[in-house]
């Protein structure tokens, strides 16, 4: 599952004006807006660096989001650098855009990975979502995206830890949030898109089907020890993803906003 996380780089730093290339600190092991730690150790970078091209947004259906590339990225003790080479002066208004950001220090940086969620944790042992952050502790880097800085990054933070909603979930609806103007986003607006989420959420929990299974098959053997074969609630499991919840809820609520 591909998973974006924004770092804003304070430790951008102009390498050469005159040909775009500017060094920046893309990940670090510091808590993100999530809650969420991405160990340095985990990085892998092998298909990354096959063809480690800048993008605008994540946004990977046209070409002209291809705004520079990465010309170096490594691991550097608990944290990620990259010195990036923007299209600059080449008619790509996206490119040249990003770049005067990157001088104002106005410009974040967004890793784009999938994270082994086999090697992964939530942080805190009763933290069955994750609700108060993951550690992830390998991952495998797709590429990373030059964004501007959420216009309201105080959302996610009162989406997942006010109303206690998976930090996944909280991060789709953070994202519509930000792609509206801050001065139309209230509290009212976050509360409606939570309760939408966690009602959404109950409505597909896998805890739900739980009762079902065992009231359905109350005389089942026991499951035999040598592990072949599945038992029946596995086969009735509900495949839960936060993902569709997310942007579903997110794009229920801000369609009876319009209306």
């Amino acid at each position: 599952m591909l998973r974006t996380k924004v770092f804003r780089a304070d430790e951008t730093k102009i390498l050469d004006e005159a040909t775009g290339r500017v060094s920046a600190i893309v990940s670090s092991e510091s808590i993100d807006r999530d809650g969420d730690v991405i160990r340095a150790s985990g990085w892998d970078l092998k298909n990354f660096m096959r063809h480690p091209v800048v993008l605008a947004n994540h946004d990977y259906s046209s070409l002209r989001s291809q705004i520079g590339v990465w010309e170096k990225m490594e691991v550097q003790g608990s944290k990620m650098r990259g010195v990036a080479r923007f299209f600059i002066g080449k008619g790509n208004d996206e490119a040249d855009w990003a770049f005067e950001l990157a001088k104002e220090k106005a410009l974040a940086f967004s890793v784009g990975f999938i994270p082994n969620m086999d090697k992964a944790s939530p942080l805190h042992e009763d933290d069955a979502f994750g609700v108060r952050g993951m550690e992830f502790k390998a991952q495998e880097l797709l590429e990373v995206s030059a964004v501007t800085v959420p216009s309201n990054p105080d959302a996610l933070q009162r989406i997942a830890k006010g109303f206690g909603v998976d930090p996944v979930v909280a991060e789709i609806a953070e994202e519509r949030l930000a792609d509206m103007p801050s001065d139309e986003i209230d509290e009212a607006m976050v509360e409606a898109i939570a309760s939408k989420v966690i009602e959404m959420m109950k409505q597909m929990a896998p805890t739900e089907v739980e009762p079902e299974v065992e009231e359905a098959e109350p005389e089942a053997p026991e499951p035999i020890e040598s592990g072949e074969g599945e038992t029946g609630e596995a086969e009735n499991a509900v495949e839960f993803d936060p993902y569709a919840i997310a942007i579903a809820a997110a794009e229920a609520v801000l369609l009876e906003d319009e209306e």
